[in-house]
């Protein structure tokens, strides 16, 4: 797999860093250790520092996940989310449906906040499902504070009441393809 995605400007939605991002798409065993340690300090910052999050982070989901991630010229990873199949992987969250994936962990380090990566993060990773496999929707588990400027400006849909994950209001949300 291993794919590397350079995202075109979009008119609406300027993003404030020098270049448009690079985008890396890799399954778990395609990663580098290094890459792997970058994602794991990211996640980290942004779930248990960030958020105080307690629960188990990386977890056995990932190993059967594409991770998708953006880093610096160091290598240090500023943006990244995980993809799955709701069929085949099981992370103790989501049920299983059929011809669904779900986007998660999406995390964007504090310093690249605001620059329309994260924005760029989400529209690059629904652009690969919808090429790169046979989904027909996406169904995500979205914290509660990002449902509409973030999830539902690419399309997501709230369906059924909040609920808390982790501590966390949550919303499942929806995107149709």
């Amino acid at each position: 797999m291993g794919y590397v995605y350079s995202l075109p400007m979009r008119k609406d939605e300027p993003l404030l860093l020098s270049t448009p991002p690079r985008f890396q798409t890799k399954r778990f065993d395609e990663l580098t250790l290094r890459e792997l340690q970058q994602i794991h300090i990211t996640r980290s910052l942004v779930f248990t520092v960030g958020q105080q999050i307690l629960a188990q982070e990386p977890d056995e989901a990932d190993f059967e996940s594409v991770h998708f991630f953006h880093a610096d010229e160091a290598g240090r990873v500023l943006a990244y989310l995980r993809l799955f199949d709701l069929m085949t992987v099981d992370d103790g969250y989501h049920r299983p449906i059929e011809g669904a994936w779900t986007v998660g962990r999406v995390a964007v380090r504090e310093e690249a906040r605001g620059t329309g990566l994260g924005r760029a993060l989400l529209h690059e990773a629904i652009s690969w499902v919808r090429e790169n496999t046979e989904a027909r929707q996406l169904v995500i588990s979205a914290q509660s504070y990002l449902k509409d400027s973030y999830y539902g400006a690419a399309g997501f849909v709230q369906v059924g009441e909040p609920y808390l994950e982790v501590g966390i209001e949550h919303v499942e949300m929806v995107l149709n393809f």
